[in-house]
């Protein structure tokens, strides 16, 4: 699946950001990146390729990972959602994830974890 997909990987905290850029690169993904939501939502309209996943932090101070996400799914209803958080626990974010039936991959998590869960979403 790599290569043939392009992720855009949204992070206000910049050494997750790169980290999580240098990982899906390595492992063959087109990948683009944003520092926060309104920063994301910049960098998908200038995208010249089709964007498969939005890869989103869920708390940003900008614009919250699941207000971006359903920005981008009026515009793209196919686009596949992946939420990575800090706050796993908390009950706002696993409600949403739940109700709307997305992923979410709990920081720290390892590359192995990460890739396991973008290959799963873009399934």
């Amino acid at each position: 699946m790599p290569g043939k997909h392009t992720i855009l990987v949204v992070d206000d905290d910049v050494t997750v950001l790169n980290l999580v850029r240098v990982i899906l690169a390595g492992a063959g993904f087109d990948v683009l990146v944003a520092n926060g939501g309104s920063d994301a939502i910049e960098v998908y309209e200038s995208a010249s390729s089709p964007i498969h996943l939005l890869l989103t932090d869920v708390m940003m101070p900008d614009l919250t990972g699941p207000a971006l996400a359903s920005r981008l799914l009026a515009r793209q209803p196919d686009l596949r959602v992946l939420f990575i958080s800090g706050f796993h626990d908390s009950t706002v974010t696993h409600a949403f994830a739940e109700t709307k039936g997305f992923v979410l991959v709990a920081k720290p998590f390892t590359r192995e974890e990460l890739l396991r869960a973008v290959s799963g979403a873009l399934d």
